[in-house]
């Protein structure tokens, strides 16, 4: 083992402690007036920028989830602590963990996913879904309960918090349901217990089946039957323990849902939900079937995401082109020199340069201001979401932060690995299964893997450190139950998708989605209360999970 008491080791873990302190309490730093003055100056001088009055802006430093890690990256780089070698191996991949593919295979879902829902999809069959349980609080609690249930094995735990968070918070103000607290943690809960069923669905489980080569179907086999008993039995727990009370669930309301207005109105592009559904689950059933094959994963899912890519730029496209010329919503390029803007005077229509804009007298709607770059790909952008709306609505919600903080801790975890402190980890565990055997691997590796979550930067951080701890662990042990080993690696899947309903937000990033979404439909979630209203159901969830999974490995390998 490398020595730990070495400066270098040292450094490496204060920083990696440090980065997933940011994820937990981001902060931001105020740069001082003079600092940005300087800087807007170069700026404006490259011409990146027009001249602004930094008096009347304050900037900040953010020390967020991506700039403390990138941060720590590059001091271990500068003071040598970490080479070359440990970056290309968090980035390209090492010990069966390959970051590009995982990236590229959840990039892809995810447009794909984002993709179904911008046709109103998910929104669709959510008003449905209420009508369907019509006037029946209690019953239209269990269809939705259900529904996000479903949903979040489909389509994985993210598409249902974007697009049923905003659901709920439209459906419970409608129908005077205040506070909407139980249904929108019913709904969390409910997408992240659904995210454990399928590789597909979270990340997490795409970094656990890269790092144990665990075919998609030997996965889901094994995490079916607990991810089952979790559903059920937290559903009373929900009902019966949580939220009793009739404010929270009405025994009986009227939704007033009309056809046009309420359900209608929300699928907005009928064919391309059809098509994107066809899509979705066709890239499904390959990438389930091809796993027991061998072939890359991102092979499977990245064509479909192209293909839908493609279909929505022709969508964009035809919608574009068939619009009359006067009713397109174009921006009007201001500082382009070679643009013509028609105005009338007098009732003629005269038509100028904008080059020669500057010594003719026009509306002050109408400026000039020295091209930048910034000016430059403000007005490309504009044009493009002009012809491309849904793409380019799409494209704004895609999780582009997810990459480079799971880059960045794959590079900061496998640091950790060269200076020995994953090994020091897997000593402990292995400690720890002497003692417990099969049943303190699961109770042991699913309570670690929820806590973990809470203080490893979300639940991505969690199980890149224990999926390489439990690499270490069993590449030292020797004749190794088969039970035990496949007792702590379910364990984690399951503890990495039940964490991101335990202590804190930043448990998983799509906690803090969550409350982002909250917060601008004006609900707000204290931190103490989703602590105290996730704990009994992490638990409860945890817990049943735990003792089917291990009936499951007893059955499985008998008396081995």
């Amino acid at each position: 083992m490398a020595d730990i008491a070495h400066w270098s080791a040292i450094l490496v873990l204060v920083l990696f402690l440090l980065s997933n302190a940011t994820v937990i309490i981001p902060a931001q730093i105020l740069i001082p007036k003079p600092l940005l003055r300087l800087l807007t100056s170069v700026l404006v001088c490259i011409r990146f920028q027009s001249p602004i009055n930094p008096s009347l802006k304050r900037a900040y430093i953010h020390l967020n989830f991506i700039t403390v890690p990138l941060t720590s990256v590059l001091i271990l780089l500068a003071t040598r602590a970490i080479d070359g070698t440990v970056v290309r191996n968090g980035i390209v991949g090492a010990d069966g963990v390959q970051p590009l593919d995982i990236m590229a295979l959840f990039m892809s879902l995810a447009y794909l996913s984002i993709s179904l829902d911008a046709t109103g999809l998910l929104r669709f069959l959510a008003f449905w879904v209420a009508r369907k349980g019509g006037s029946s609080g209690q019953k239209l609690y269990a269809y939705l309960y259900i529904f996000f249930l479903l949903c979040g094995v489909v389509v994985g735990n993210d598409p249902v918090i974007l697009s049923g968070t905003a659901f709920l918070a439209y459906f419970t103000r409608v129908s005077g349901i205040t506070p909407p607290t139980a249904w929108i943690f019913a709904q969390f809960a409910a997408a992240n217990m659904a995210s454990v069923v399928l590789v597909s669905s979270n990340p997490t489980n795409l970094v656990l089946s890269g790092a144990f080569s665990l075919k998609f179907t030997t996965y889901t086999a094994h995490c079916i039957l607990p991810f089952l008993a979790a559903a059920i039995l937290v559903y009373p727990v929900l009902v019966l323990m949580l939220f009793r009370s009739p404010a929270l669930i009405p025994p009986s309301f009227d939704l007033h849902l009309d056809e046009n207005d309420g359900i209608g109105a929300t699928l907005v592009d009928r064919n391309g939900a059809i098509f994107g559904s066809i899509l979705i689950a066709a890239t499904l059933v390959i990438l389930v079937s091809t796993s027991t094959v061998g072939v890359p994963v991102w092979e499977v899912t990245v064509p479909p995401a192209v293909v839908m890519l493609l279909r929505d730029m022709y969508h964009d496209w035809s919608k574009y082109r068939s619009t009359p010329v006067r009713q397109r919503s174009e921006p009007l390029n201001a500082a382009a020199p070679l643009a013509s803007v028609e105005s009338v005077n007098g009732g003629v229509i005269e038509s100028m340069e904008l080059a020669d804009l500057s010594t003719r007298s026009v509306s002050p709607v109408l400026t000039t201001t020295p091209a930048t770059i910034c000016s430059f790909v403000s007005q490309v952008r504009d044009r493009v979401s002009a012809i491309f709306p849904t793409v380019t609505t799409i494209a704004k919600r895609l999780p582009y932060s997810l990459l480079p903080f799971a880059f960045l801790m794959f590079i900061l975890v496998q640091a950790l690995a060269t200076k020995g402190w994953l090994e020091l980890l897997a000593r402990w565990w292995a400690a720890w299964i002497r003692r417990t055997g099969t049943l303190g691997a699961v109770g042991g590796m699913g309570f670690i893997a929820c806590m973990f979550c809470n203080v490893c930067g979300t639940n991505i951080g969690a199980t890149i450190v224990l999926a390489r701890v439990i690499q270490l662990w069993i590449a030292s042990s020797h004749e190794l139950d088969p039970r035990t080993r496949d007792g702590a690696i379910y364990a984690l899947a399951l503890g990495s998708n039940y964490g991101a309903f335990t202590l804190t937000f930043s448990a998983s990033l799509a906690g803090l989605l969550w409350r982002q979404i909250l917060r601008q439909k004006g609900i707000r979630v204290q931190s103490i209360q989703f602590l105290r209203l996730n704990l009994p159901v992490a638990f409860t969830a945890m817990l049943s999970s735990s003792a089917v999974l291990v009936g499951q490995l007893y059955v499985l390998y008998g008396n081995q």
